[in-house]
């Protein structure tokens, strides 16, 4: 009886053996892009162009796009038009990047209160469009940090509040820790949260941290105001990161640009930095 039992299993475990082919349909290529603009930090002005990748053939050349003509042009708002008519502002590839495919004009400095429009013209003739706004920079009332030993662990956790205005408002808060506050690009922090003010509304906007630092280390606050067509690009952007690879169930990632998939935001950022100790 023992033998059977044996030889049965083998038999299972053989049969789960088989290979099975699956015809995966080609991924069909799509430009991507990134464009971030605000008022403070000119580093964090920057156009980053991309391709999307097979999943199942990677290329790891990173695929960005060089050669394209990038242009930026300040816009009034008049009524309820907006006009393009203001300074254009060209970016310019960074030589010899690490990344291909970054664009960047260092004297460009965005205004707040101010709307935006992306162009880009691409090698092969394609275009690229956007438009964004710098709004209103929030103004953080209060902020306090603490630390609490915790299982021979020191655990740094920061407060902070600020008004919230009775108008429909978006917010996208990065955090860095390290030493030097200079991010270089978004990517460079660690920690990002995306929400508006559905649920609290025209009164003072709590925030805290819950996911603990060390004792010593230099935090790093950057709260921005984002628009609502940003907001929901951000928002379902980190709902696609998070929903456990490809073969989950799809999410549509809510693209503000026509020509690609990405963003063109503008921040009106506000930034604290304080050593939690």
């Amino acid at each position: 009886m023992r033998a059977f039992i044996l030889f049965v299993s083998c038999l299972i475990f053989a049969s789960c053996e088989k290979e099975i082919a699956i015809e995966v349909d080609k991924v069909t290529e799509q430009y991507v892009v990134e464009a971030s603009i605000n008022q403070l930090f000119p580093n964090l002005n920057y156009v980053y162009i991309t391709k999307t990748i097979d999943y199942f053939k990677p290329e790891f050349s990173l695929n960005g796009l060089k050669d394209a003509q990038v242009n930026i042009t300040e816009g009034v708002i008049v009524g309820d038009d907006t006009l393009f008519n203001g300074t254009v502002h060209q970016f310019i590839p960074v030589t010899d990047s690490i990344l291909p495919g970054i664009y960047i004009n260092p004297f460009f400095q965005g205004k707040l209160n101010t709307p935006y429009l992306l162009n880009i013209e691409l090698k092969d003739g394609s275009k690229i469009s956007g438009s964004t706004f710098i709004g209103k920079a929030p103004v953080i009332d209060s902020l306090v940090y603490w630390y609490t030993l915790q299982d021979k662990d020191t655990n740094g956790y920061f407060w902070m509040e600020w008004k919230d205005g009775p108008e429909q408002n978006n917010y996208r808060m990065a955090v860095y820790d390290g030493f030097d506050s200079l991010l270089l690009g978004w990517g460079a922090a660690q920690r990002f949260y995306t929400f508006d003010d559905q649920l609290i509304n025209n009164t003072s906007r709590p925030f805290r941290s819950f996911r603990p630092y060390d004792y010593g280390d230099t935090i790093s606050i950057y709260l921005s105001s984002i628009g609502r067509k940003e907001f929901l690009f951000w928002q379902s952007f980190s709902t696609a990161v998070n929903n456990n690879g490809p073969f989950a169930s799809p999410v549509a990632v809510k693209s503000n640009i026509k020509g690609a998939i990405g963003s063109f935001t503008g921040y009106a950022i506000t930034q604290k930095k304080f050593i939690i100790k």
